[in-house]
């Protein structure tokens, strides 16, 4: 029990210390599919929101937010830092418009410095007109 604890505390305070902060709520306009990632720390964080229509990932890295542009399939880039996603997008039953991701990777690479990557879990969404 102790060794969970510690091995949760660990794995929290690792979260709290990435170079990506939280990223605030974010507003969705009907057709607009989105990918939202968190971080499978307690407690999660958002860290990442693809756009999947404007074809961008955006984080608060070093506490401003990026809009990064895709350079590839879930690949995103710009001069400062390197993001490739990993994820496993699962369709459910009775789950319109969106998906789970309940495994994944987001790997940071910045120039010059370690690469870093964290476990996220996340969901699909692409609202319709008329949904909130």
């Amino acid at each position: 029990m102790l060794l969970a604890f510690l091995a949760q505390a660990a794995l929290a305070q690792s979260a709290a210390a990435l170079p990506l902060g939280e990223l605030p709520q974010q507003k969705l306009v009907p057709g607009q599919c989105v990918i939202f990632l968190w971080t499978r720390s307690e407690p999660p964080r958002r860290i990442a929101m693809a756009d999947e229509t404007a074809r961008t990932l955006r984080i608060v890295y070093a506490g401003k937010p990026l809009d990064l542009a895709a350079t590839g399939p879930f690949s995103y880039a710009n001069a400062q830092v390197d993001i490739r996603l990993d994820l496993d997008i699962q369709e459910r039953d009775g789950m319109t418009d969106g998906a789970i991701i309940n495994q994944g990777a987001l790997r940071l690479d910045r120039a010059g410095k370690d690469s870093l990557v964290v476990p996220v879990g996340g969901i699909r969404a692409c609202p319709t007109a008329g949904q909130k």
